[in-house]
């Protein structure tokens, strides 16, 4: 999303954050994300669209809470294929999305660019390949997997969207769940399948009131590489 967005969609917990948190980020992190924000903005606003970049990088045990509760639907891991040599998960975070995959692919690949989320996923599923990278510049070769996903990651970014195809074999899929405005992806020959939207579980007030409502994931946007 673009940063008037991201500032209005802020979930309750940016207070939680002050701009000093913002030179805590890695330096490569906060220099790519404040590259993204105009000139002049005052300190709440930017705090605001900076709330993911700071769970994210400063607190990933938040967001591997949150995902816990926010489980994937069942029928869209079935919709996945079953059975390829390589998978990849893109901005895979602490590996909702990637521990499904391992019994899909004889090797799958998470590449995420926080540390600490990256660090879970290990430690939770150790014989995932982890790398460290940003999807708008994948350190993937061309053509690697045959199964290429991301969950609840990005919207239509043209660089991002090249990148997938660029590490998805011919005749592999790309396969989205729950992106940022799916109507595009519809309406760009995307298929999509919309499953019926799950209560989440049982889970601490905290997270509701940090992170807003809960919303499982219940969209899949798929699209085979054709070249």
């Amino acid at each position: 999303m673009d940063y008037a967005e991201a500032v209005e969609k802020a979930p309750p917990g940016w207070r939680h954050f002050g701009i000093h948190d913002v030179a805590r980020l890695p330096d490569d992190v906060r220099t790519r994300e404040l590259s993204r924000i105009p000139s002049g903005e005052p300190d709440d606003r930017v705090v605001r669209a900076l709330f993911w970049t700071l769970v994210y990088h400063l607190e990933p045990e938040r967001w591997d809470e949150l995902a816990r509760f926010e489980p994937i639907h069942p029928s869209l891991i079935d919709a996945l294929p079953s059975r390829v040599d390589v998978a990849l998960d893109i901005a895979a975070g602490s590996g909702r999305l990637t521990a499904q995959l391992v019994s899909r692919a004889k090797k799958t690949i998470a590449v995420e660019p926080s540390a600490g989320l990256l660090a879970i996923l290990t430690r939770r599923i150790p014989e995932v390949q982890p790398v460290a990278g940003w999807a708008e510049a994948l350190p993937i070769e061309a053509g690697r997997s045959q199964l290429t996903v991301a969950c609840a990651a990005f919207g239509p970014d043209p660089a991002i969207l090249a990148e997938l195809r660029r590490v998805t074999a011919r005749g592999g899929l790309i396969a989205l769940v729950s992106p940022e405005n799916p109507e595009w992806f519809e309406a760009n020959g995307w298929r999509r399948m919309h499953a019926p939207e799950m209560r989440a579980p049982a889970h601490p007030v905290w997270i509701d009131e940090f992170f807003g409502p809960l919303d499982p994931p219940h969209d899949l946007l798929t699209i085979t590489v054709e070249s």
